[in-house]
């Protein structure tokens, strides 16, 4: 901890590593602020900022520009409202209050803000879609695995039902 000029200590720690012109043309480049309270990571695409490929992240993903290709986040992915991510995502949790068109696998809670726009299908734990946001997509909300067994016939089958029953296309028979 270091003092200030009126003695006072502070507590935090703002010492984080500037890529160097060498690191910025290697292929393989992360940058990642720690946080000292979950050691998880940020990292951050910035507004005007434009991506084109995949990316896999440790830690959550906040993307304000513009991605397009997939995106793997052992955390959340947040697009914010001046965000567009056109590919698909696998996260534990997403926000979206930008635009997102793609096909996405959320094993906790897919949040859609009132400027959110989601095209594209989505297989998610729970969702929340506040008023004013724009959706045209197909959900299937994944329940934890429980087994429950319908007897026909001296087999037993399962009780699961897929979207596409609800669609009229009963895929099983």
């Amino acid at each position: 901890m270091a003092g200030d000029q009126n003695g006072l200590e502070e507590d935090f720690d703002l010492d984080f590593d500037i890529p160097s012109v060498e690191d910025l043309q290697k292929e393989v480049f992360v940058s990642d602020i720690l946080h000292k309270d979950n050691g998880s990571s940020m990292n951050i695409l910035a507004q005007g900022a434009v991506l084109n490929g995949n990316i896999t992240v440790e830690g959550e993903l906040k993307i304000y520009g513009k991605v397009l290709g997939d995106i793997i986040s052992s955390s959340s992915v947040l697009i914010g409202e001046s965000g567009l991510v056109e590919g698909n995502v696998k996260a534990v949790g997403m926000e979206v209050a930008g635009t997102f068109r793609g096909n996405a696998e959320v094993s906790g809670e897919f949040l859609v803000s009132s400027t959110g726009k989601i095209f594209g299908d989505l297989v998610i734990g729970t969702i929340n879609v506040n008023a004013g946001a724009t959706m045209n997509a197909s959900i299937v909300m994944t329940i934890p695995e429980s087994p429950s067994y319908n007897m026909v016939g001296g087999e037993s089958q399962s009780t699961a039902v897929s979207i596409s029953q609800y669609n009229g296309q009963d895929v099983h028979s």
